[in-house]
């Protein structure tokens, strides 16, 4: 990796961690919590009422975890050129979502449970219960 590359990376985790202290102070609001990144494992909290956010990229889901408790709000923004879906292995919830769109979701599981994409079987992630 060049010298460039690396200030620009050094210089985009600094953003973004600034981003993430930012978003992370407590005002109260009950809104989404949790870790976000580029890295795959991550995970991200939404509360009822509140909300997550997941990103498809790379024939992937980002975060590829995330923990809810009671009714959530999932966003699932698709960056990819290919058409995905955002389907739940209880078959609760099955969301087409378009190169370039984004599609929100009620996820309400009382249990753990997995999603994937029903084109892309390779693409999976799994919904935590808090």
């Amino acid at each position: 990796m060049t010298k460039a590359r690396w200030v620009r990376l050094v210089a985009g985790l600094f953003v973004l961690s600034l981003v993430v202290a930012a978003c992370s102070s407590d005002d109260g609001g009950g809104g989404t919590t949790g870790t976000t990144g580029g890295a795959t494992g991550a995970t991200e909290t939404g509360s009822g009422g509140g909300g997550t956010t997941i990103t498809i990229a790379g024939f992937a889901f980002d975060p590829d975890t995330i923990t809810v408790s009671g009714p959530t709000e999932v966003t699932i923004t698709n960056n990819d050129s290919a058409t995905h879906t955002f389907t739940l292995d209880d078959g609760s919830v099955d969301e087409t979502i378009e190169p370039g769109a984004t599609e929100t979701v009620t996820v309400d599981v009382s249990a753990s449970t997995g999603f994937h994409c029903n084109i892309h079987p390779q693409m999976t992630g799994q919904i935590e219960v808090a």
